[in-house]
This record gives C-alpha cells, sequence and structure tokens, in this order.
C-alpha cells in the first residue's frame, strides 16, 4: 500500500501522484509488485472478482492490514476497526 502513496511530488507541476491506486512499475523501489499485480495473478483476480467495488487504493491499504493480520503472533494485531474506505 506504501508504494502507491510515496510517489507524491508536491512539487509536481503536473500529476502529483499520491494515493490512487496506481504505481509506477518501472520506479527501482517498486521492483517485483509486477509479480504480484499482473493480469491472472491472485492478488488482482481477487480484487476484479470480488473487491472491485472498492477503489484501488483502499484494496491495497485492506490488502495490506490483512497481511499484518495474518503475519502478527497469534494473528493477535487486528485492524478491521481502522479501515475506512473512501
Amino acid at each position: 500500500a506504501a508504494h502507491d502513496f510515496m510517489d507524491f511530488d508536491r512539487f509536481s507541476g503536473g500529476d502529483r501522484m499520491g494515493p490512487d491506486g496506481c504505481y509506477d512499475v518501472n520506479h527501482p523501489n517498486n521492483a517485483g509488485l509486477e509479480t504480484i499485480w499482473c493480469r491472472g495473478c491472485k492478488l488482482r483476480t481477487l480484487y476484479e472478482r470480488k473487491y472491485s467495488g472498492l477503489s484501488r487504493a483502499d484494496f491495497w491499504i485492506a490488502a495490506a492490514n490483512a497481511v499484518i493480520r495474518q503475519t502478527s503472533v497469534h494473528n493477535a494485531v487486528v485492524l478491521k476497526d481502522t479501515f475506512h474506505r473512501g
């Protein structure tokens, strides 16, 4: 999810980027993300089939929260109540 908003540039004269559900696949900091967000990849398929009603930015945050829970000791870190879409 951080890869989405870390491209924000307040000094940009045009598109400032930021939390829009998109990331620059050519930026070195995003190397490897194409393996989880490509046509046919499980995460993108999940989004397209079940969660396309969410913005991609909200989906990335919800997915990151799920990863945090699943990787926390005894699944103790639950961020469900901290997520607000939009």
